[in-house]
């Protein structure tokens, strides 16, 4: 098949009734910014391909990944220096080095991650919470690179 958006070659596994069951490259991977960290993309890509397969806890895993490496990349020394990421969020917070809006999302996540770390301590995560964790993941990729990256090109200060 083609995909719709990007053009671009997509094999589909199909069940009888033509209902797609499995796609790849899998959807929302791989099309990243090129402004998007490369740790960030890579555990983000890593996190997508978790749920094309049903692996719910290793995608969870994934996105929090995506989102320690965020705080590394873009946090304030003091929130790089954590040893544990729900400090560095908060760091972030207060620093203003992440909108408030996003700090809840990311505690869910950062605490849903560790979740999917420790199957023996917690319960499983479910499909509708790996799902939406890769969804916050994504907007975060969207507001804290691909649209500051945008709005550098639109002013012709930023070329890939």
């Amino acid at each position: 098949m083609t995909c719709q958006g990007c053009k671009k070659g997509t094999a589909v596994v199909t069940a009888n009734g033509g209902e797609g069951l499995m796609w790849w490259p899998v959807p929302g991977a791989g099309i990243l910014d090129s402004q998007v960290n490369d740790g960030v993309a890579s555990a983000y890509d890593e996190g997508m391909r978790s749920l094309a397969v049903g692996a719910n806890r290793a995608a969870a895993v994934m996105f929090r990944s995506a989102l320690h490496l965020f705080v590394k990349d873009k946090g304030s020394e003091r929130a790089k220096g954590e040893r544990h990421l729900k400090s560095a969020l908060k760091h972030m917070k207060n620093d203003g080095d992440l909108h408030r809006s996003l700090w809840e999302w990311a505690d869910h996540l950062n605490q849903l991650g560790n979740e999917g770390a420790h199957p023996e301590d917690y319960d499983d995560v479910t499909a509708e919470e790996a799902t939406g964790l890769g969804k916050f993941v994504r907007h975060l990729i969207r507001h804290e690179y691909e649209m500051p990256a945008q709005l550098l090109r639109d002013q012709g200060l930023l070329q890939d």
